[in-house]
């Protein structure tokens, strides 16, 4: 009866418990959608909210953030990235967060995901992990103090054969 006793108790105080709102395989998703499509996700999907536009070398660049009930907030920005000469938009996605877990999450997503982890450092300001693979490049930095950090995620040029 005790044991009975105890799962309850945890389930309503587990009621209280914050996780981040997005996870790896969502940012890659949204690195492959257009502006709108990854905007109308975000906001409609996720609960984040529009927060600034930004004109950046002619592309318009979206922040969009969300607090979470813990008071920690993360931020999105999409709208990133460079055309190539075959019109190809290559775009990146970044995501920003106040807590360092969430991050952490991230690179053990990263690694469960088959991503090569091809630099784990340090430079003066934060920890490093730098993941790869054909389609993708992974940063994430997390802040030597621990107390903020970001991810992002950036397509690459694939060159298939035809």
């Amino acid at each position: 009866m005790k044991k009975y006793l105890l799962i309850a108790l945890l389930a309503c105080c587990s009621v209280d418990v914050f996780g981040q709102s997005i996870t790896l395989n969502d940012l890659i998703n949204i690195s492959n959608m257009p502006n709108d499509d990854a905007h109308n996700y975000l906001v409609n999907g996720k609960g984040f909210k529009n927060e600034y536009l930004q004109d950046v070398n002619g592309h318009t660049v979206e922040h969009l953030h969300k607090i979470a009930g813990n008071k920690t907030q993360e931020t999105v920005i999409i709208g990133e990235g460079y055309k190539l000469s075959n019109g190809t938009m290559l775009r990146t996605v970044t995501y920003k967060s106040q807590t360092p877990q969430h991050l952490f999450n991230l690179i053990t997503q990263a690694k469960s995901a088959g991503l090569k982890m091809n630099i784990q450092g340090a430079d003066a300001a934060n920890n490093i992990y730098l993941f790869d693979n054909s389609f993708y490049h992974i940063a994430v930095y997390v802040n030597r103090n621990n107390t903020f950090g970001s991810l992002e995620v950036k397509q690459k040029e694939f060159i298939g054969f035809d």
